[in-house]
């Protein structure tokens, strides 16, 4: 964070669940995909935003555990707009085939999967597995999303726009397109059409590549009258406090001279998730997408299975609906519009710190330096681009 800029605080904090700090907020008509949706905070996640009333897409490598899911996120919500498709993010292909299965825009991008603590492993390309895992396959996901992100963003701030105009009485013979059909080819599709294989009327149904055929409906998404209505479209990366623990070692990614340590190879991941959303929010902010990365806090979930019963004294141990409320309010709040390229903790704006604090409590809302790095986010991607290049 630029000193000179505001820290960025909401209403919520520490105790704030998902469900509060979405509370009133219209996600009709808008598209989410959350990796990782099948456990832990991903599952809150992905509740809080289809409780909203938005289509979600539950990305997840267990089709079975996702399935389940998402009945009982339509049991408790009564949104019937779940899916579920196949993501493996230490698979190139598979996410490739996520990406390119794609159909229409989304507004909504919570890169949350994640592994922590992994013993030293490596993929078939010889790289890291918590840094593959945790960053390179994100970063080929939104890569490979950004058209639909883009096309989201732009349709939703036209339409927001278009809502802002006075109304004059000779308006509708002066917009030639509607805000529902959005520029979109099949706009006047109605959900679970025949054109619509994989329908958003059953839970758990996919088209022909996994994915719910886009129905064509965006106008809600920007209807006059709805200001509860974020603009933009949004990625929203969960990283960790643990990136405190280390910077991204240009030199040694995939430790082949380092000795490895787990919650190194964690923590650098981790700082890549940060310096991603500093990276893709100063590239793509232009077409209507902001992107920021956040830490949810001290979650007991699966995801510390590698490590234990970890002790943290004074550390305020979260609920997994706590745990889930700061990517919640960042991935549908109309209260961060236009808010991108900065990292988040307990529902604000991170503190930046000179060095990692020996206070856990401290530890846990700060942000180091180094993570908020435009040099660094902009090394981070031409690095990623050329591992991804490469055969």
């Amino acid at each position: 964070m630029d000193p000179k800029e505001t820290r960025i605080t909401t209403p919520f904090d520490v105790r704030s669940t998902a469900a509060e700090v979405i509370d009133g907020v219209d996600l009709s008509g808008r598209r989410a995909v959350v990796t990782g949706a099948a456990s832990g905070i991903g599952i809150e996640t992905a509740r809080a935003l289809a409780g909203a009333g938005a289509e979600v897409t539950l990305a997840v490598r267990n089709l079975d555990a996702g399935a389940r899911v998402a009945e009982d996120i339509t049991a408790t919500t009564g949104n019937k707009r779940l899916h579920v498709a196949h993501l493996d993010l230490g698979d190139r292909a598979s996410v490739a085939a996520f990406a390119d299965g794609w159909d229409g825009p989304l507004h909504i991008l919570v890169n949350n999967a994640g592994v922590m603590a992994l013993p030293e492993g490596r993929t078939p390309e010889g790289w890291d597995r918590q840094f593959t895992v945790n960053h390179l396959g994100h970063f080929a996901l939104a890569c490979g999303l950004h058209g639909a992100l883009a096309a989201a963003g732009s349709a939703t701030a036209a339409a927001s726009a278009a809502a802002a105009r006075p109304v004059r009485p000779a308006a509708s013979a002066g917009f030639p397109g509607s805000a529902g059909s959005a520029g979109f080819p099949g706009s006047a599709a109605s959900p679970g059409s025949a054109a619509s294989p994989g329908s958003a009327g059953s839970v758990g149904s996919v088209g022909s590549a996994g994915f719910p055929r886009f129905p064509g409906s965006v106008g809600s998404a920007g209807s006059p009258g709805t200001p509860r209505t974020p603009a933009s479209a949004r990625i929203v990366v969960v990283s960790s406090a643990a990136h405190l623990r280390s910077p991204v070692v240009f030199d040694d990614l995939h430790f082949d001279y380092r000795p490895y340590e787990p919650m190194l190879a964690y923590g650098q991941s981790k700082t890549a998730n940060v310096l991603f959303a500093v990276g893709a929010n100063a590239r793509w902010a232009g077409d209507g997408i902001v992107v920021n990365a956040l830490s949810p806090g001290g979650i007991r979930t699966n995801l510390q299975r590698h490590v234990g019963d970890i002790a943290a004294p004074g550390v305020v141990w979260k609920t997994p609906e706590q745990g889930a409320a700061t990517s919640v309010l960042l991935a549908g709040s109309p209260l961060l519009e236009g808010v991108g390229g900065r990292y988040f903790a307990d529902c604000a704006e991170a503190e930046p710190v000179s060095r990692r604090p020996e206070d856990l409590t401290a530890m846990m809302v700060g942000v180091a330096p180094y993570a908020l790095d435009p040099e660094g986010a902009d090394r981070l991607w031409a690095t990623s681009e050329r591992l991804l290049a490469a055969d």
